[in-house]
């Protein structure tokens, strides 16, 4: 799991696990015209913002490219005639399917008629035919979204983190009723502000997505190379946020000091 802190005391003192944060906030409160409590939240919730844009997804044309040419494996040397495109994806749809407690596509393996006689069922992949596209392009468009919509998962927990500090993300870049559910959970996100003494607050942003795989029954945990991978994209999208707002912080100290440094007012671009 990955965490940001950040800590104000009684003295106005600022205290971070990123010594770069803790001096970059030291530099910012003393030329912002509100509390440190709330310049610290302020810039807590625009690092948990950035880290989430910058957390890596892969764009869903890429992801459609990669499942509509997936090889056909595992197929007893039996010989595929025809139209063989879905076959991988065909395949990929229903062990998902099966994890999730679902019937493959097309139903069980054996299906009554309209005579009563049962026989088995074929899946619709082993030829070329319009109903083919048909019934693939209706079966897959769901999948599709769901996969395009997972490779933003990681990010989940960055965007949570923001909108607990009070900086919510538009309409559009994460469904309300997934924010909801996995808000401040182990494979979820968020930040908390814990009042430890009387004026002393400890500030703290979270992402905790990666650690199970949502696509099983139970939510089993991943594997620790998943895990690791999941989490050295996270810290990429933390890094990018960390050092973007580190600069804007900066950059309002250049301008509000420059006056009284170099004798007229300059911007950040200027020194």
């Amino acid at each position: 799991m990955n965490i940001l802190t950040a800590s104000v005391g009684n003295n106005g003192g600022i205290i971070s696990n990123v010594d770069a944060v803790k001096q970059a906030l030291e530099a910012y409160v003393k030329v912002r015209n509100q509390s440190v409590f709330e310049s610290v939240k302020e810039k807590m919730a625009n690092i948990a913002y950035k880290a989430s844009q910058n957390t890596y997804f892969s764009p869903p044309q890429t992801i459609r490219n990669q499942l509509t040419s997936l090889p056909i494996t595992k197929d007893e040397g039996k010989k595929r005639y025809g139209d063989t495109q879905f076959v991988g994806l065909y395949k990929l749809m229903n062990w998902q399917r099966k994890n999730m407690g679902l019937f493959p596509l097309g139903g069980s393996k054996n299906r009554i008629n309209k005579k009563g006689k049962k026989i088995k069922q074929v899946p619709r992949n082993t030829g070329p035919s319009a109903g083919l596209n048909r019934f693939m392009d209706g079966k897959t468009k769901a999948f599709l979204k769901a996969r395009a919509r997972g490779s933003k998962f990681l990010r989940i927990g960055w965007a949570l983190a923001a909108s607990a500090m009070g900086k919510p993300f538009g309409r559009g870049d994460f469904g309300s009723a997934t924010l909801a559910r996995l808000s401040g959970k182990a494979y979820g996100g968020g930040a908390t502000i814990d009042r430890i003494a009387p004026g002393q607050s400890v500030f703290t942003i979270y992402n905790g997505a990666g650690v199970f795989d949502l696509r099983y029954k139970g939510t089993p945990m991943r594997n620790s190379s998943d895990i690791a991978r999941a989490r050295a994209v996270q810290e990429a999208g933390l890094r990018v946020g960390v050092d973007a707002e580190i600069k804007s912080m900066y950059e309002l100290v250049i301008k509000r000091n420059s006056a009284a440094w170099f004798g007229k007012k300059m911007n950040v671009k200027a020194v």
